[in-house]
C-alpha cells in the first residue's frame, strides 16, 4: 500500500461484497452498554465502535498551497506533540506546489495521507479518522509546547466536554491573549513559558472562533458534519452553538496559545471580506431564528466582571447567580469564569428574559431556573430563590419603571449578595452632537429607549432602597481622538463653571457600572 493509500483503521467494520450483498464483520467487537445518561451512553457507544486499539487523538493537517506554512506547521505538530498516542493525517486539498510530495517524504509511524485532486472548499476528513478525539489544524497554525496534553486535560476533566480551542494571535472573540514577539523563536519560547496547564483558566464560552479546536468524537458525531451552508464565515459559530445544544460544554483553554500566522488586514480583500462576514450572518440569524451570533453573544461586560471579587466566595458551599435581561447568557457564564479564577467552582446559573429567542442557549449554560415573561412577572418566578449575585444586562433606565425594578431585584438578593447593574449616561456627548444636528447612531446601536435619570439620583433612589454602593467602573464613549479634540474645544468655549475637564470626562461616559451590595 503506498504512502498516499488511507490505511482503514483496525477498528474499523470490515465490509466483505458477496454478490449483490455487502457483510458487515462485527464478530470481534463488544457490543456498547447503556450509560447513565445521555453523554455517557454516547461515550459507550463510541469507545465500541472504535475499538480497544484505537488511538487517543487523530490529529488531520489540511493543507492547500502555502507550502511553507505547511512546512512550519507540521514542523510545529511533530516537534511538540510529545507522549501522546497519536495518528497523523495529512490532507492535500489540491494543492498545486508540491504539498503532496512534502506529505509522502515525512516519517511517522502512524501517518495517513489524503490526497483532495480538486480543492471543493470545505473539506470532512472524519471518515479517515479512528481517533477518541480530533483536532483539525490548518496550515497556518503552529502548536507549541504542551499545546495538546493541556487541551486534553481540560477535554478529559469532564465528560460533558466537547470541544476545547486554545488562544490564540490574530484572532476576535476575546480569544487573543495579546503575547507579543517578533520572531517564531521568540514565539516558541514565550508560549512555553505561557501554556502552564491551570484549570482556573478553562472558560466556558457560548461561542467559540475554532482557530484550532479539540473535539469529543462523539460529540462531533452527534452534531454532525460541518453546515456547508456557510462557506466561509460564521461555521465556527455554528459548531459552538450545535454542540452545546447537544448537551456539550465548549471551552477555551486560557492556559494554552497558538500562533496563529494570518493578518486578515492583509491576507484578504476588505470587501470581500465584509460582504463575506456580512451573508454568513444573515444566513447564522436565519438559522437560529432570530439569534445573532454577534449581538446577542458578545456582551461580555469586562467592566461588571473588574468589579467582582471572588475572594470572599472561596469557602462557600455554593454560589447563586441570576442574570436579567442577559440574551444568550454571556455575562452570567463570564460572571462564572471570573469565580473560577478566583478559586470558586461552585456557582450555579438561573436566567430571566424578556425574548423567547433566547431561552434554548440559556438552557444550555444554567443549571437552576429558566423562565422567559413578562419584566412585571419576575418576582413571580423566583418566591423562594434568593442570590448571591444579580446581574441585569440592560441599562436600568431603559425600563419605564427603574425604581420598581431595583427593589424587585434587591428582593431576591441574599443579605451581602450583589447586584451588577448600569445606568445608561443620559447627559452624555451624544447629546450634544445631536443638539448640533449631529448623527450617533453608532454610539447607542442596540440599547432601548433610555429614560432620563441623573447619576446623584439614581445613588439616593438605591441607597433608600437598601443597597450600597460599594464600587463603580466607567464605560466611556468610542470616540476617536480627532472628535474629542473638537468636543473638547467645545467644552471650553462654553465656559463652563465646574472644571472643564471634570464635565468633559463626564460627559464622554457611555454608561456608569455599578456593584451594589444589599444591606
Amino acid at each position: 500500500m503506498s504512502a498516499g493509500t488511507p490505511k482503514p483503521s483496525s477498528s474499523s467494520h470490515k465490509r466483505t461484497p458477496v454478490n449483490d450483498m455487502v457483510v458487515v464483520n462485527t464478530d470481534g467487537m463488544q457490543a456498547p452498554q447503556p450509560g447513565e445518561g445521555l453523554i455517557a451512553s454516547r461515550q459507550n457507544k463510541i469507545i465500541a465502535k472504535l475499538g480497544a486499539n484505537a488511538h487517543l487523538v487523530s490529529i488531520y493537517l489540511l493543507g492547500y498551497n502555502r507550502l511553507e506554512k505547511t512546512k512550519i506547521s507540521l514542523e510545529s505538530i511533530l516537534k511538540y506533540t510529545t507522549g501522546i498516542d497519536y495518528e497523523l493525517v495529512l490532507v492535500d486539498n489540491g494543492s498545486s506546489d508540491g504539498t503532496l510530495d512534502y506529505f509522502k517524504s515525512i516519517e511517522y509511524p502512524h501517518k495517513k495521507i489524503v490526497h483532495v485532486t480538486k480543492n471543493m472548499g470545505l473539506f470532512d476528513p472524519t471518515s479517515y479518522l479512528g481517533g477518541r478525539y480530533i483536532v483539525g489544524i490548518p496550515n497556518d497554525i503552529y502548536v507549541t509546547p504542551n499545546w495538546l496534553s493541556n487541551l486534553l486535560s481540560c477535554a478529559m476533566s469532564d465528560d460533558r466536554i466537547g470541544m476545547v480551542v486554545p488562544v490564540s494571535s490574530n484572532v476576535s472573540n476575546l480569544q487573543d491573549p495579546g503575547l507579543k514577539f517578533n520572531s517564531l523563536e521568540e514565539m516558541r519560547e514565550k508560549a512555553a513559558q505561557f501554556n502552564i496547564p491551570d484549570p482556573h483558566k478553562w472558560h466556558d464560552r457560548l461561542r467559540l472562533l475554532n482557530v484550532i479546536g479539540l473535539f469529543k468524537r462523539e460529540a462531533l458525531d452527534m452534531i454532525g458534519k460541518f453546515d456547508y451552508g456557510f462557506f466561509h464565515d460564521f461555521i465556527d459559530d455554528d459548531i459552538t452553538f450545535r454542540m452545546r445544544r447537544a448537551g456539550y460544554r465548549t471551552v477555551l483553554c486560557k492556559d494554552t496559545f497558538v500562533h496563529h500566522d494570518h493578518n486578515y488586514s492583509t491576507d484578504k480583500d476588505p470587501a470581500i471580506f465584509s460582504r463575506s462576514l456580512e451573508s454568513g450572518r444573515k444566513d447564522f440569524i436565519n438559522k437560529y431564528f432570530g439569534v445573532d451570533a454577534w449581538d446577542d453573544v458578545n456582551n461580555y461586560e469586562t467592566f461588571m466582571m473588574s468589579l467582582v471579587e471572588p475572594e470572599q466566595y472561596r469557602n462557600r458551599t455554593g454560589v447563586s447567580i441570576l442574570g436579567v435581561d442577559v440574551m444568550c447568557g454571556t455575562p452570567i457564564l463570564e460572571l462564572k469564569n471570573k469565580l473560577r479564577e478566583g478559586d470558586v467552582y461552585n456557582a450555579s446559573l438561573s436566567a430571566f428574559s424578556l425574548d423567547a429567542k433566547y431561552w434554548l442557549d440559556l438552557k444550555t449554560i444554567c443549571d437552576g431556573t429558566v423562565v422567559v415573561d413578562r419584566i412585571d412577572y419576575l418576582g413571580d418566578h423566583f418566591m423562594e430563590e434568593r442570590f448571591d449575585f444579580i446581574l441585569l444586562g440592560k441599562p436600568i433606565n431603559t425600563y419605564a419603571d427603574s425604581t420598581r425594578l431595583i427593589r424587585r431585584l434587591r428582593q431576591f438578593l441574599k443579605p451581602e449578595g450583589h447586584l451588577l447593574v448600569k445606568l445608561r449616561n443620559t447627559l452624555d456627548m451624544t447629546s450634544l452632537v445631536i443638539t448640533l444636528g449631529g448623527k450617533v447612531d453608532n454610539f447607542n446601536a442596540g440599547v432601548p429607549q433610555k429614560y432620563q435619570v441623573r447619576l446623584d439620583e439614581f445613588l439616593d433612589q438605591a441607597s433608600q432602597l437598601g443597597l450600597v454602593h460599594k464600587n463603580i467602573a466607567l464605560d466611556f464613549l468610542p470616540i476617536s481622538e480627532k472628535d474629542k479634540n473638537y468636543l473638547r474645544e467645545l467644552f471650553i468655549h462654553a465656559r463652563l463653571e465646574e472644571d472643564t475637564e471634570e464635565v468633559f470626562t463626564r460627559a464622554g461616559v457611555r454608561d456608569y457600572v455599578f456593584d451594589f451590595v444589599r444591606k
